[in-house]
């Protein structure tokens, strides 16, 4: 199993953020993490030994579970298990019919001069005046978890009154923690003990009673609607007309506001959705949408596509996309949900008067909810979080005013989609001129550029102060320290800067040749490791100067 990384290893950092970023992307697609792992149950035989209880017990599920809680929901005096897990049943209640399990007793806690939670306390279960157990109150329990405030006291073949001694949680002011019995208990009585009361009260309750229904499995489906309350430009993507021989843009000669559906002659759905369009095409005008319907046919089924059109009496814009089409807007797509699946057919996509998306219908759209979403393309960002949230309620921040370009430009990229990484490109650069740290950082830039290191140097960290989370100020802060031979600084914004973005392929690579003028072989070595998972050709130039410093 891999560890987190110590001070006593901090040269693992690197790669263990990188391991997290590749988890994430994992989980983000729709993958398990442990999903194929069974549970394991484990009984204590009281010998120094464990036995392996999965099957014989029940519990040996493959769910991906991640948290387990203890508690007595049916009052039958044995615990039950809540597991709650990932993926599909999200919460299973597992009920204990364990036969000859004993006699218990459960009591509850209440603090008066410290937490009245009781959070430390130390419980005692006397019988006969010997000790038959020893348990406490303790906050969370395991990985996510928070098992029942009530504690779960087995008294085995226990007949007579039980003691319960509590020691609560010492205060400043005691010399020792106080310490409290609790006297003339049954046996499979449940009790309140209140801080000071010195005598145990009864509580009588009727268990939660839960409707049993069969259970019928949801059948999978990709289709969403996601409205987006921070729109994305539509990206750059080549249209093929039929009849034009030049290929258009998705972005050029469109009308907005705009219906983009992307569907195929193959496919049903699509074929419905298109005729429920076009039935419907005069209240769709009349609110002044226009419609593009975008096939994904390949060349040889053009033809079946043009078919499809002509028989749902298609009067709306049409085109073919490219691959580079497809793998473009599939991108976008993935980006701005969590789920990140690949796009399903049909998917459409709404675009506001300005030319950004404003909602993604992932499966066929309802004309109505179109309708709708249409009225409220000019609505203020609350106003559009509002209307994709299956509830009301209150929000502790503002909704976001920029979408994540960033990530989109990533995306672009890692797809090599060269024209979308590059709009993206410029418009972050609109966005960014309209920051004062951006301003710093580009002050910085022109003065290195004249030479003056020092005054950019203090520009560059004017510009990380403003925003710390800028991760161009902490990289061009780091690259003045450097070339004025500041290594041990240069350094330390290096690392800040990985700390935004491990995967700054610029950041990794000077912070190798850094370490490698201070002379730090095995730190080198890993900044080259981490380099090598995020860039092959840096990792390449930095291993030779990693050679040449140290030798192989």
């Amino acid at each position: 199993m891999s560890q987190s990384p110590t001070a006593e290893r901090p040269t693992e950092r690197a790669s263990y953020e990188l391991g997290w970023v590749a988890i994430h992307r994992m989980l983000r697609e729709g993958k398990s993490w442990s999903g194929r792992e069974r549970h394991c149950a484990y009984l204590n035989t009281r010998d120094g030994r464990f036995a392996d209880i999965s099957a014989v017990s029940g519990l040996d599920l493959a769910d991906d579970a991640r948290a387990a809680a203890r508690v007595d929901w049916d009052l039958d005096g044995r615990e039950d298990l809540w597991i709650v897990g990932r993926n599909s049943p999200r919460a299973r209640l597992l009920l204990n019919r364990t036969s000859g399990a004993g006699r218990s007793l459960s009591v509850k806690l209440e603090g008066r001069r410290g937490p009245r939670d009781a959070l430390g306390a130390r419980v005692e279960v006397l019988v006969d005046g010997k000790r038959a157990g020893v348990t406490s109150v303790r906050a969370g329990e395991g990985y996510l978890s928070q098992s029942s405030r009530w504690l779960h006291l087995g008294l085995g073949d226990a007949q007579g009154p039980i003691e319960v001694a509590v020691q609560w949680p010492k205060l400043a002011a005691d010399a020792a923690p106080p310490r409290e019995v609790f006297r003339a208990l049954e046996p499979g009585g449940r009790y309140r003990l209140v801080e000071g009361a010195g005598q145990a009260e009864r509580v009588d309750s009727a268990p939660v009673a839960l409707a049993t229904a069969p259970f019928a499995p949801l059948r999978a489906s990709e289709r969403a609607r996601v409205v987006l309350t921070a729109r994305p430009p539509l990206p750059p993507a080549p249209l093929l007309v039929p009849g034009v021989d030049e290929p258009s843009d998705l972005r050029d000669n469109t009308p907005r506001p705009l219906l983009v559906s992307v569907w195929a002659s193959w496919c049903a759905p699509c074929i419905g959705e298109l005729t429920e369009l076009a039935r419907r095409r005069d209240e769709l005008s009349a609110v002044g949408l226009k419609l593009l319907a975008l096939s994904a046919d390949e060349v040889s089924a053009r033809p079946a596509a043009i078919d499809v059109l002509e028989r749902v009496q298609w009067e709306e814009l049409a085109a073919f996309a490219t691959p580079d089409t497809l793998d473009t807007l599939d991108a976008l797509q993935r980006t701005l949900v969590e789920r990140r699946r690949r796009m399903p057919l049909p998917t459409s996509f709404l675009v506001d008067e300005q030319g950004a998306v404003a909602v993604i219908y992932r499966g066929p759209v309802d004309v109505d909810t179109l309708l709708a979403d249409v009225a409220r393309l000019r609505a203020e960002p609350a106003q559009r979080r509002a209307s994709a949230t299956p509830f009301s309620g209150r929000w502790i921040a503002p909704p976001p005013l920029h979408a994540p370009l960033a990530a989109l430009q990533e995306a672009y990229e890692e797809r090599r989609l060269t024209r979308a990484a590059e709009d993206i490109a410029l418009r972050r650069m609109e966005l960014r001129k309209t920051s004062p740290a951006q301003v710093l950082n580009e002050m910085g830039l022109a003065l290195a550029r004249q030479g003056r290191m020092p005054e950019a140097t203090e520009r560059f960290r004017e510009a990380s102060l403003a925003a710390p989370d800028n991760l161009d100020a902490h990289v061009n802060l780091a690259v003045a320290l450097h070339e004025q031979g500041r290594i041990a600084e240069a350094v330390e914004s290096y690392k800040r800067a990985l700390s935004l973005d491990p995967r700054s392929s610029i950041a990794l690579y000077n912070l190798g040749l850094a370490r490698c003028a201070l002379g730090d072989r095995a730190s080198a070595q890993a900044e080259l490791q981490a380099l090598e998972l995020v860039d092959a050709a840096a990792a390449a130039k930095l291993r030779r100067q990693v050679e040449a410093r140290f030798g192989r």
